[in-house]
């Protein structure tokens, strides 16, 4: 009676949490494409349109938090199915949209906040209860609904070619609502405890195997790290968090979003035409998808090595984009692409697993969200910075520049948090994580 589950549950977690990462971010990333078409209609400025996607990000990172806090507290479906509605109302509704306000509203404050309560805030916690051993790697795979998502931007082009981008936004909410919804409310849990295993697939004949103390040693770890009861005021109180939350800024935040919302226009700028800027961004998401996927490979190298090559590899495709100068130079897009997308695809999952590594435990949630806020900083900065730049300068070499020593920036601070002293200090050299139910 007492055999292991043919199953582990927690990969039905992983796809609804990617699943939801897609339609969150693919919601809003396809903002680039009806930015063009905002400004067209409307005549505003780049700056104050590309601040409606600011006001986006800077709800997103506040309400993280929050959403964090919550989901260590209900579990993530009640938190889904109200995320859910809240996001595919609000992307309806901009369809309605007569004056920016309403977009700054719907789009940048309604909008986000249902995000936050259905992508990264919410699922990255719930994840860190389901996975220990193997967080690299699915991180990575989550991290991939970002990428994913970007595939949203060619689909959302054929929309509004074929319909209009009023007519579009009502066909985006309309996906969100019937694919979300009914998956959130038949297949989500909160953490392993709920159907009788613990992380990583540890069913009931393991269980009967464990120590007395009802624990079992599953990774090394730096015990005085992982035995610490953690809780956000606590972990603000280290210089790791900080250092993490400044690399949240530029590499979660500043350095994608100013690239997402202003990459199609400054390829425009530059005499590419608009399909073509979109099509690049499908060849992106591939190499996001697979940079993602080449994430797992922390779990043995480290986190620091590996987020090092990440940002090489953003720093590279940023210069090819601030070299590039006519359409005669179409290889510096597509190296841009490769590059970025790989970079962008790699740093991501490995920054969260790192955050997971240093501040693990049952108050993760509320830490990683605040984390979260970091990212909505970077991501409001980013978009308003390109576009006040270019309103200014008429070229974006100066963001690009930024954006650059953001990333080689992020290189240095990651080594200073060092997430593999966790698994290296501590007396007595090396030690192991015991779990037991209830403890992650």
């Amino acid at each position: 009676m007492n055999k292991k589950p043919l199953f582990f549950y927690g990969w039905v977690i992983l796809a609804l949490s990617f699943v939801a990462m897609v339609l969150a971010h693919g919601a809003r990333n396809s903002f680039s494409v009806f930015y063009l078409e905002i400004l067209r209609e409307f005549g505003w400025t780049r700056a104050s349109t590309a601040g409606i996607f600011s006001v986006n990000l800077i709800i997103y990172g506040i309400a993280a938090p929050f959403a964090g806090a919550l989901v260590d507290r209900f579990g993530p479906k009640k938190l889904f199915l109200i995320g859910g509605t809240i996001l595919a109302l609000a992307t309806m509704l901009c369809s309605r949209a007569q004056t920016i306000y309403h977009f700054y509203i719907l789009f940048g404050l309604a909008g986000a906040i249902g995000s936050s309560l259905i992508a990264y805030p919410a699922s990255a916690p719930v994840l860190a209860r389901w996975f220990v051993r193997r967080r690299g790697m699915v991180f990575g795979i989550f991290d991939a609904g970002w990428g994913a998502s970007l595939f949203a931007l060619p689909l959302v082009q054929y929309l509004i070619t074929r319909f209009g981008w009023r007519t579009s936004f009502i066909w985006v909410g309309v996906l969100v609502a019937v694919i979300l919804l009914p998956l959130a409310a038949l297949f989500s849990r909160s953490k392993p405890e709920d159907m009788g295993l613990l992380p990583d697939g540890i069913g009931p004949a393991r269980m009967s195997k464990l120590a007395p103390n009802g624990t079992e040693r599953i990774v090394k770890v730096n015990k005085n790290q992982v035995n610490v009861d953690w809780t956000l005021r606590r972990a603000m109180g280290t210089y790791r968090f900080w250092v993490v939350f400044c690399v949240f800024f530029c590499v979660f935040g500043f350095v994608p979003y100013f690239v997402v919302v202003h990459q199609v226009a400054l390829v425009r700028d530059v005499g590419f035409s608009s399909t073509f800027a979109v099509s690049l961004v499908t060849l992106m998401a591939i190499m996001i998808i697979l940079g993602n996927i080449s994430a797992s490979v922390s779990d043995r190298i480290g986190r620091e090595k590996t987020f090092s090559l990440g940002c090489f590899l953003l720093t590279l495709g940023l210069l090819m984009l601030l070299l590039l100068k006519t359409s005669s130079q179409s290889w510096m897009l597509y190296s841009y692409a490769v590059s970025l997308g790989l970079g962008l695809g790699i740093t991501a999952p490995v920054l969260t697993a790192a955050v997971a590594d240093m501040f693990q435990g049952k108050n993760f949630g509320s830490i990683n969200g605040f984390m979260t806020l970091g990212f909505g900083l970077g991501g409001t900065a980013g978009p308003w910075f390109g576009g006040f730049v270019f309103d200014h300068t008429k070229s974006y070499s100066i963001a690009l520049a930024v954006a650059i020593l953001l990333t080689c920036t992020s290189i240095v601070m990651v080594w200073i948090a060092a997430p593999r002293k966790v698994k290296m200090m501590g007396k007595g050299g090396p030690q192991t994580l015991s779990i037991s139910p209830g403890s992650l």
